[in-house]
């Protein structure tokens, strides 16, 4: 099996034209009924424009591929609806799943022929609806031409982030790892984002039908008051009810995450060692551009912004004479804000890495007038337009809180519970106002379905607006690189080696493998040095590395070495070192300590680095996926492969080592005096 996978991907490597059959039928089959659900045409897609991005694939060809595709599917849908429109929903599953095809004939039925270009986006209406158009009658003519255009704009809108991906997977490196990095934790945030809105939104939804359904049994079976308030509440036809019950139950849940963040700040459990870590991990990967990049990025939550949108969303609300929901609005932000302010008082949060500053960060104002701001506008938005409309409203608003959550947490003006607690006490705050918005005002009030461009484009006004300005602020605000400490390597030997930490930890503070090297070296120097003993730079992060994770037949070495945090800073130096057996290999990585040993002889001082040393086994039953797996076998740093080098250990003993680990003292310079040399 293994060579037959072996050949496989020679064949791909050599000939592109495998690639392109595999994306034609994807894209085909995702749009053909009933099959088209549990087909992964858009993974495929993306997949196929990240080996763009890498130069595997030609992208005129796989545009052409997954359009063809994608239009012949459709095409084979609707000549399906058009041959058995009147047995269809007699047949298999349709006969048993009415539903399915109901909601395909509500949605065509809404949005007519544009349901066609639309509904491809939608996974559960993307092979039914070419299926009930054909049912219906539309004509071929301008059924192919919605589908030409729907198969155009989903192609673009799958292959495109796949060719940047695998555009920065092929540029990685020191930089290049950053911008994969800070880009996958964006983009994870966003979709992470969105999908749990959505999975809540789909679960509460069918939660609340099935309660419904059954506290109206419940209540005509009640001859009182009480049933006939029950009945009136969930009554269908009073849709504003479900609405009010939506927003009750959104109160709730937002005020228990936001007690039980609270409570983790308090009493100082691992959230805030997470915060901590979160915090170190982030200010390890930033960079000028992208300082740059969530400089403007923040200008979506900043004073103006936000006043702007409270002045127009207040102009809209008086000139619909709703002076309740103003009322409503204001003081959710203001009081809000009130409450925050005392919190902040009275727990003296300040952000990680800001200790001695008066500015108290838990829970985040910022992010708290950012969610009030932009959800409650996305309620009243999303009342006053269509469905597709509404969603898209949410969506957006989804991603622009997220991104100045992010955007804060990046440049670190809070931390991540304070984001969480702040975007938890806010929801509570929209939630209730919305609450008594529809309360007072049930009826649904005038569509306006231009409204929502309008919002967006004073937005876009005042981040361009601000841009410059807010890069050239964060730039003058910025603290200067702290200076590494400087001690004797006397005084390094003697008692400043203690006062690091015996383990590496991981995000939330847990013990992992012993730190077993502190050196005190110059990158350069420390690399030559182990150079000389038999270690090699570890494989970095390519398209070639990642491509052996699934490769068949590879060695242990020519698997790329994943940077491991350490209370969330990334080891900065990694060297791996080969054994006989091809799927073993040793680790060592380091880590910076803001220490230094002085130089002798007017030589800058030395920093001084944590290292951890790992032996890695490759796991073959983890096939096709390539795991390499820590075990407890420990190696000597220290080998007679090589020539000798000139540098010398001081070695701290058994008897004294860090929680009974002995500890290597290390350094790269050649005097070696008497005073530090051999100590035990």
């Amino acid at each position: 099996m293994e060579h037959a996978y072996a050949q496989f991907l020679h064949l791909l490597a050599e000939h592109a034209g495998w690639a392109l059959a595999v994306v034609f039928l994807a894209a085909f089959l995702e749009a053909v009924a009933v099959v088209g659900t549990f087909v992964p045409g858009s993974t495929i897609l993306f997949v196929a424009g990240a080996l763009v991005g890498t130069g595997a694939l030609n992208l005129g060809w796989l545009f052409v591929c997954a359009i063809a595709g994608a239009v012949c599917g459709d095409g084979i849908s609707y000549w399906i609806g058009h041959r058995y429109r009147d047995t269809i929903a007699c047949r298999w599953p349709f006969s048993t799943h009415p539903s399915i095809l109901e909601g395909g004939r509500q949605y065509f039925a809404k949005h007519g022929a544009l349901s066609v270009v639309t509904a491809r986006f939608f996974a559960p209406l993307r092979a039914i609806v070419p299926v009930v158009a054909g049912m219906l009658g539309m004509t071929p003519a301008r059924f192919y031409t919605m589908n030409v255009v729907s198969a155009l704009l989903w192609a673009l809108a799958h292959i495109l982030p796949g060719v940047v991906f695998g555009a920065s997977i092929e540029l990685a490196g020191a930089v290049s790892f950053r911008l994969v990095t800070v880009m996958a934790m964006l983009i994870v945030a966003l979709w992470v984002s969105v999908r749990v809105v959505r999975v809540v939104l789909d679960h509460a939804r069918n939660w609340a039908n099935a309660s419904r359904a059954a506290l109206m049994q419940w209540a005509r079976r009640q001859e009182g008051k009480i049933g006939h308030v029950v009945l009136r509440m969930f009554d269908p036809a009073h849709p504003v009810m479900g609405s009010l019950f939506a927003l009750s139950v959104l109160v709730v849940l937002a005020a228990a995450i936001f007690f039980s963040v609270f409570a983790g700040v308090v009493s100082g459990a691992p959230l805030v060692q997470v915060d901590l870590s979160a915090y170190r991990y982030l200010q390890s990967i930033r960079s000028p551009w992208a300082d740059a990049f969530f400089s403007v990025l923040a200008t979506l939550g900043t004073v103006p912004t936000l006043a702007t949108l409270v002045a127009t969303t207040t102009l809209l609300m008086a000139y619909e004479r709703r002076w309740r929901t103003i009322a409503y609005w204001l003081t959710a932000v203001v009081f809000s804000q009130m409450l925050i302010i005392v919190i902040q008082l009275s727990v003296l949060r300040v952000a990680p890495g800001h200790a001695g500053s008066d500015i108290y960060t838990f829970p985040s104002n910022h992010v708290a007038a950012t969610v009030t701001i932009y959800g409650f506008l996305a309620f009243l938005l999303t009342r006053r337009v269509g469905r597709f409309q509404g969603v898209a409203v949410t969506v957006v608003s989804t991603g622009i809180i997220v991104a100045v959550a992010f955007a804060g947490l990046y440049l670190g003006r809070f931390a991540l519970s304070d984001a969480l607690g702040g975007a938890a006490f806010a929801v509570v705050w929209v939630a209730i106002a919305g609450v008594f918005a529809v309360w007072k005002h049930p009826d649904p009030p005038p569509s306006r379905p231009h409204l929502p461009a309008v919002v967006l484009a004073m937005i876009g006004l005042s981040v361009a607006w601000q841009a410059s300005s807010s890069v050239s602020s964060n730039a003058a605000s910025e603290t200067p690189p702290s200076v590494p400490i400087a001690v004797t390597e006397a005084k390094w030997a003697d008692s400043v080696w203690k006062t690091f930490p015996c383990y590496r930890s991981d995000m939330v503070g847990d013990r992992r493998e012993p730190i077993t090297v502190q050196w005190a070296s110059d990158p350069s120097q420390l690399a030559a040095q182990l150079e000389s003993r038999g270690w090699t730079e570890g494989t970095r992060l390519t398209t070639r590395s990642l491509l052996s994770l699934v490769s068949p037949d590879v060695s242990a070495m020519s698997l790329p070495v994943l940077p491991k945090l350490n209370n969330g800073i990334p080891s900065t130096l990694v060297f791996t070192r080969s054994h006989d057996m091809r799927d073993e290999r040793d680790v060592l990585r380091f880590w910076p300590t803001g220490y230094a040993v002085e130089g002798h002889d007017g030589n800058p001082p030395a920093p001084i680095w944590l290292g951890s040393l790992v032996h890695e086994r490759l796991l073959r039953p983890s096939w096709p996926f390539n795991i390499l797996r820590p075990d407890k076998r420990m190696e000597p740093l220290i080998t007679e492969r090589g020539q000798p080098a000139g540098w010398r250990a001081l070695e701290v003993s058994r008897d004294t080592g860090c929680n009974g680990v002995p500890v290597n003292l290390l350094s790269s310079d050649v005097r070696q005096p008497p005073a530090a040399a051999n100590k035990k």
